[in-house]
């Protein structure tokens, strides 16, 4: 029998400010919380409906109950309240069950798993209310009504310090998500469907320059030069972003007829390479200045779907606006009929499979440079970690997907230079702490000095590196271009 629940974000709008942290708000919590619960449901193959499709809506509390007709269980998600104060005294958290106890076993199992992953000082349990019309909650009178069995869930006291400070951390409500869902699926019998092998649009690009320069001059010989020389900026845009740049290039070819542009609706000279902005036939799409503004707003608009986190540079993307952040967390979901929401970039059936057959024949290709058998990779943490070793490979792809699965893993060459990483770094200023810092053009005592830096005052570093004659070494971001300006990090300190 499949399984189906009905959820309900507690409160709409700005709802319930705690008095304790006063960034959080009732309703936000809850909205992101059932979000996530659904996500976590549907991996089992559950189905979810749920009572508000916006925040921002007010619907009539028996109205939200009785929206679980037909469904196997209601679960409205709240956080509790005592009093008007901050009271650290009070944590537990609390399932409100229907008088008839149609929700007391599943209700009793949900509070107990809050208490574990909250970790809260106070047991989780059960209550039932009595109204003067049975229910005293307009949702579990309207779940009641329809036959569901129903549950308010506390999760804690946003009158409490350290519970509305949990509460206040995505990764922590996706934590309780994850396991709310494992309860529920345990309870209902349901184990979870086995997963096929999606693509996701995050991280590291697989195929490389030479690959997907081969890809377009075999489909397209007559391709543009200016086409080719903008190759390479896929991969940086979507390694500024986390995006997978060489996704972002099938997804050009698919859209631009492989950058012939017939019966495109866009035009090389729009500097716009996926469609965007191409809502209904006719319409000519959103041009941009240059390729590469081009190919970052493509990149920001995949991240878009693929993610919730913010972007790392300022948003080129006109309809970045429009997208539900983190909806097609896949290339296989970006295709609206393939989507579990229904969302997607393309409204044409089987899209983002079009994009992985393109992917997949740009990888497939062997590339001219490719390094000769006896070259070995090393993955390791560091290169003079030889403990982390995870594996040597002749295989330069094989090392860059090992590191892919090992976090905070690199591939190195022979010699010990990082030639991969799956580390996205982040950049931070230092300050010099003397007056005569020799910069060289590598990362060690034994590369040339480029230079001498003399004075006091703060710099970006954008890269970090091993070497001799220091503990670690610096790329200097006005150097980052030809690599050949490196600081000892052991004079500096961060800003």
């Amino acid at each position: 029998m499949a399984i189906k629940v009905c959820l309900d974000a507690g409160h709409y709008g700005k709802y319930n400010r705690s008095p304790a942290v006063s960034s959080y708000y009732e309703s936000d919590m809850t909205w992101k919380l059932h979000n996530y619960l659904k996500k976590e449901l549907e991996a089992f193959g559950i189905g979810v409906v749920t009572t508000r499709t916006n925040q921002n809506t007010d619907r009539a509390l028996y109205e939200r109950g009785a929206a679980s007709k037909g469904c196997n269980l209601f679960i409205s998600v709240h956080s509790n309240a005592v009093g008007n104060g901050v009271n650290e005294n009070v944590d537990y958290p609390v399932a409100y069950v229907l008088l008839n106890g149609s929700s007391t076993d599943i209700g009793l199992k949900l509070a107990k798993v809050v208490e574990a992953v909250m970790g809260t000082a106070q047991s989780g349990r059960t209550a039932t209310r009595q109204g003067t019309n049975g229910e005293y909650y307009g949702v579990l009178r309207g779940a009641n009504a329809v036959g569901t069995p129903g549950i308010i869930l506390e999760h804690s006291f946003h009158t409490n310090t350290r519970a509305t400070k949990w509460l206040s951390s995505d990764s922590n409500l996706q934590k309780l998500a994850k396991a709310e869902a494992e309860c529920i699926a345990s309870y209902y019998g349901v184990t979870k469907k086995e997963e096929t092998a999606l693509t996701k649009i995050m991280g590291n690009a697989v195929a490389t320059v030479e690959q997907m320069t081969a890809y377009i001059k075999e489909k397209n010989p007559d391709v543009a030069q200016s086409v080719v020389d903008m190759i390479p900026l896929y991969l940086l845009e979507g390694k500024a972003e986390g995006v997978r740049g060489d996704i972002a290039f099938a997804q050009s070819c698919l859209e631009t007829g492989n950058f012939g542009f017939s019966g495109s609706a866009v035009t090389l000279d729009q500097n716009n390479f996926c469609g965007m902005g191409v809502t209904s036939n006719g319409m000519k799409g959103n041009p941009f200045d240059t390729p590469q503004l081009g190919i970052r707003a493509q990149v920001q608009h995949l991240k878009a779907y693929a993610s919730t986190v913010d972007l790392k540079s300022e948003c080129v993307d006109p309809r970045f606006k429009y997208v539900t952040r983190g909806c097609a967390e896949y290339v296989e979901w970006l295709g609206q009929k393939e989507n579990p929401d229904g969302k997607g970039w393309a409204a044409g059936a089987g899209y983002g499979a079009k994009i992985i057959t393109i992917l997949n024949t740009m990888i497939g290709i062997k590339s001219e440079t490719t390094e000769p058998e006896e070259v070995w990779y090393r993955v390791r943490k560091t290169w003079t970690d030889a403990a982390t070793q995870k594996g040597a490979f002749h295989s330069l792809e094989n090392a860059k997907r090992c590191a892919d699965e090992n976090e905070g893993y690199s591939v190195f060459d022979e010699s010990g230079k990082v030639i991969y990483s799956n580390d996205t770094f982040t950049p931070y200023l230092v300050r010099v702490s003397i007056e005569d810092l020799n910069i060289r053009k590598g990362p060690g005592t034994d590369y040339d000095k480029t230079g001498k830096y003399t004075g006091k005052g703060a710099f970006t570093i954008v890269e970090e590196a091993e070497g001799k004659g220091a503990s670690l070494w610096g790329l200097l971001k006005s150097y980052q271009k030809n690599r050949d300006g490196w600081i000892s990090l052991d004079y500096t300190e961060r800003v």
